[in-house]
């Protein structure tokens, strides 16, 4: 069974979203959220349940504190911030991040085939070598953002987080760390992204971001409570479609400003998130 809601991979950025087409109003007419509560993850195309109820036992229902267990197989399918009908592509390999030259007051972008990230097929223009020659990751090699949207009913539950590097090379496994990225997590609750109307029918009280989460360190050891969604009758607020009964959640990773003192290297991280069922 799988539990992650989303995965992110910085090298591969790949989203776990919903298996199942989307229809208008199924929190109004399912017995099971209903019934025992449940929180429903949406990326405008696709949506993914998550229920107290378990399933696999027959049994009302999972322990609170636990993870709400999904029974979908998620799909991959990332949708950025701003561009839910057009998905970013992910790297390929012998792709990576793109950066700068620096070269006094002079800065050199490089000319991009097209695909957004560093590989053969780009250049820079001529440059000579000096003292005060150095690199930096450009605009989107240094940040990244991703949203989901979420709905609920009939219960409280949180969102839980945590981070991890694998598959580290090179100079970054002794000069990165989690504690280098920044994390910024938001909530949204009403808008339209890209055509994608969304939160008419759903309401963010009691929807809190906890303090104290700056960067993926915070996110290092267990399962970390990132959000809490305290409002028990659930996001959604009456009958509706289902993108009206969602709010969306944003965050936001930054890296750190990059010099050639770093190094060079390959590293992955990974961020899973869970729902978890509350008092």
């Amino acid at each position: 069974m799988n539990k992650a809601l989303l995965r992110l991979t910085l090298t591969s950025l790949a989203a776990l979203a919903g298996a199942v087409p989307a229809s208008a109003s199924f929190l109004d007419s399912d017995f099971w959220c209903r019934t025992y509560g449940c929180a429903v993850v949406y990326d405008s195309q696709s949506y993914e349940i998550y229920d107290n109820y378990q399933f696999a036992t027959g049994r009302c229902c999972i322990a609170y504190g636990s993870p709400m267990p999904t029974y979908y197989n998620p799909i991959q399918s990332l949708r950025t911030t701003g561009t839910t009908d057009i998905p970013d592509a992910a790297p390929q390999d012998g792709e990576g991040f793109g950066f700068d030259i620096i070269d006094g007051s002079q800065v050199l972008t490089r000319n991009d085939d097209g695909d957004g990230y560093l590989d053969a097929s780009d250049s820079f223009s001529a440059f000579t070598l000096s003292s005060e020659t150095d690199l930096r990751l450009d605009a989107k090699g240094q940040a990244y953002s991703h949203s989901f949207w979420i709905t609920s009913r009939n219960t409280r539950f949180s969102l839980r987080a945590r981070a991890s590097i694998s598959d580290v090379s090179g100079d970054f496994a002794n000069t990165l760390t989690l504690g280098d990225i920044k994390l910024d997590t938001n909530v949204s609750t009403s808008g339209n992204d890209n055509g994608f109307q969304y939160g008419s029918d759903a309401t963010g009280q009691n929807v809190t971001i906890l303090n104290g989460i700056d960067d993926l360190g915070d996110l290092a050891s267990n399962p970390t409570r990132l959000i809490n969604f305290g409002r028990f009758s659930g996001v959604r607020t009456r009958n509706g479609d289902l993108a009206d009964q969602t709010i969306r959640i944003d965050f936001n990773y930054r890296m750190p400003d990059y010099d050639m003192s770093m190094g060079i290297g390959e590293m992955n991280v990974d961020v899973v998130f869970d729902f978890y069922r509350e008092r």
